[in-house]
């Protein structure tokens, strides 16, 4: 799904958008970064620092959980379509090291014969690895895969409220064999996410300018605004306003939204005047080449 480019109003929605299946594996990032559970009878608690911009939900575990989770955090919280959304949780591993965090970068889900690539990659932070996700627990047999339960159906719904770049999966080994698996309980999960809190801040530091970049590349341009207020545009063609304008506007620096408006009297003709000259311009440097 495409996100739509029209962002016209300062949104005071969430940065970072966290998907937790534990409440064990969120405590320490609800401790670090001082979230509040928000009141209300939530299906899913929410917690929340205004502040930083950060929001958490917890999903409970699996793919059914973790999608509607997603969603609700969506709705609850207005996030901006430039917020990064991540996943962060522990995962079994065939030959990962215990307690070492990776970053997912291919996401299969094989009862759903599903493939995403989430997130830009943070190879000079962190090893990165492929995310198999499964209906229960069980131990990985393949090297270089981790076994988790929630993160394909996160990035499937997390990948229709902001861009895919900005859409991460973060997991801790915890377990190697089948007996790794019977020792682990909510202390030991929480102590996991916990000593990559320092690895898990350098990431942070990365993706906030991600979201700043997204949301500069996103936001309506003053001017546009001051054109959506002179004519009434559909929602299709607002979209294609914004479009053209931003192109326009590298091509024609010097000229002014009163050097567009002054010949158009209708939407139609503004798109018309945009495309003219930008079409004028095409052809003149095909002479040009010639």
């Amino acid at each position: 799904m495409t996100v739509s480019p029209r962002v016209l109003s300062s949104n005071q929605g969430p940065n970072i958008c966290w998907v937790v299946a534990l409440k064990s594996e969120a405590k320490p990032l609800i401790s670090f970064f001082k979230l509040d559970l928000q009141s209300g009878n939530n299906i899913f608690p929410i917690y929340k620092n205004d502040k930083l911009r950060y929001a958490l939900v917890i999903s409970g575990v699996g793919q059914v959980n973790a999608a509607a989770a997603t969603a609700f955090l969506a709705s609850r919280t207005n996030a901006p379509p430039w917020a990064a959304w991540i996943n962060l949780g522990i995962a079994g591993s065939a030959d990962g090291e215990i307690g070492r965090i990776y970053q997912g970068i291919k996401v299969r889900s094989p009862d759903k014969n599903k493939i995403f690539f989430p997130g830009y990659r943070f190879a000079k932070i962190l090893e990165l690895m492929e995310i198999q996700t499964v209906d229960r627990p069980c131990p990985s047999a393949k090297n270089g895969v981790l076994h988790d339960m929630e993160v394909s159906a996160f990035v499937d719904v997390a990948t229709r409220f902001s861009c895919n770049e900005l859409i991460f999966c973060f997991k801790v080994v915890s377990d190697i064999t089948e007996t790794d698996m019977t020792v682990i309980n909510k202390e030991l999960a929480g102590s996991l996410i916990e000593v990559n809190l320092h690895i898990i801040q350098a990431l942070l530091l990365e993706i906030e300018i991600l979201t700043q970049l997204e949301k500069q590349r996103l936001q309506v341009p003053v001017e546009v605004e001051e054109i959506l207020g002179q004519f009434h545009f559909s929602v299709s063609r607002q979209n294609q306003l914004i479009r053209k304008f931003k192109k326009w506007r590298v091509v024609f620096p010097t000229k002014t939204v009163n050097d567009l408006i002054a010949e158009c009297k209708t939407a139609k003709d503004v798109l018309k005047y945009l495309d003219k000259h930008l079409t004028d311009l095409k052809f003149n440097w095909i002479a040009k080449i010639d």
